[in-house]
């Protein structure tokens, strides 16, 4: 019963051995590119040039994102304007070295077909040996010879 009576009694008039314990939480946090101003000056307490590389790479990241943008907006007003006068989309053209490779791929399977129907066991090992190759070196060129030729291209 005690225990109900000081509850309803004001903290200043609790007896000495009543503790009050009071707890708060403080959350902060900030939107945008860069730290407020407070934060910077806690990092240039770390590094005096702290602060000025966080600009740096603020500003970089913003000049990244307007170029972006802007190649977006290339895009899209060139194909307007290619549907505007009736020209074909650049886009399209990039496709047709795909289908030649798929129109190839199965001529190249009917032919096996052709020779495995014919008995011919060894042909079709050396074709299939043949079309592995030619895939993986599909694959693996742009990757062993795109380095190679950037770097051509950057000097």
């Amino acid at each position: 019963m005690s225990k109900n009576r000081n509850r309803n009694r004001p903290a200043d008039t609790l007896s000495p051995a009543t503790s009050v314990r009071t707890a708060a939480t403080v959350l902060e946090s900030f939107q945008g590119p860069i730290p407020p101003p407070a934060v910077l000056e806690g990092y240039k307490a770390i590094d005096p040039a702290l602060p000025l590389k966080l600009m740096e790479l603020a500003i970089n990241e913003q000049e990244h994102r307007h170029h972006l943008e802007k190649r977006k907006v290339d895009v899209v007003e060139q194909k307007f304007a290619n549907q505007a006068t009736g020209q074909r989309d650049d886009f399209r053209f990039g496709t047709r070295g795909q289908w030649l490779a798929f129109v190839l791929a199965i001529i190249f399977l009917g032919v096996i077909v052709f020779l495995g129907w014919r008995g011919m066991e060894t042909a079709i090992c050396a074709g299939l040996g043949a079309g592995g190759f030619v895939a993986v070196f599909t694959f693996l060129a742009p990757r062993l010879f795109g380095k190679f030729l950037k770097d051509k291209k950057d000097s």
